[in-house]
């Protein structure tokens, strides 16, 4: 009988766990301090599955991110125009669209700008899906200033900063 329940449970698990495997909205966004090129690199990486939910909302029912080229590039607008950076005395760097691909499972959106002379910090803010989805949340890794700084963009966080040690 225990065997038989446990059997059972062990058979449920492995049924729901992929339908209860991705109920969680995330993103991850690096901004990476690239001093051989002296520009900070930003990347954004969406769940592909997230990205085709996403764009049926904000685009219509038409819209096909993973056949249409155009579906991609306004997602790719929308995510560009949903992250800001600035400097830590509120003045905004300006952010150039490098390109976005669908690679594998997920769907990539970058961005650059030039490394502001003498930064001490940044303060940034990731909007992207946080406006169909209260749950979602946006994670950002800031590198090569030192250790990897974290934020968490969820709930309520709007403007988070990072500061650096010199």
């Amino acid at each position: 009988m225990i065997k038989r329940l446990l059997s059972t449970l062990g058979a449920l698990l492995l049924i729901s766990g992929p339908a209860h495997a991705h109920q969680l909205k995330a993103a991850q966004t690096t901004v990476l301090f690239n001093e051989q090129t002296r520009m900070l690199e930003i990347m954004h990486r969406f769940y592909l599955h997230d990205a085709e939910h996403a764009v049926e909302h904000l685009f219509g029912g038409g819209a096909d991110i993973l056949r249409s080229a155009q579906t991609q590039a306004q997602f790719s607008q929308y995510v560009a125009g949903q992250f800001a950076v600035s400097s830590l005395q509120d003045k905004a760097l300006l952010l150039a669209e490098v390109g976005f691909e669908a690679e594998g499972k997920f769907f990539w959106v970058y961005q650059e700008t030039a490394i502001p002379a003498q930064v001490k910090g940044l303060k940034l803010f990731n909007g992207a899906l946080r406006e169909l989805w209260p749950t979602q949340v946006n994670m950002v890794n800031v590198e090569g200033k030192g250790k990897v700084k974290t934020l968490y963009f969820a709930d309520q966080a709007d403007w988070l900063q990072v500061t650096f040690e010199h």
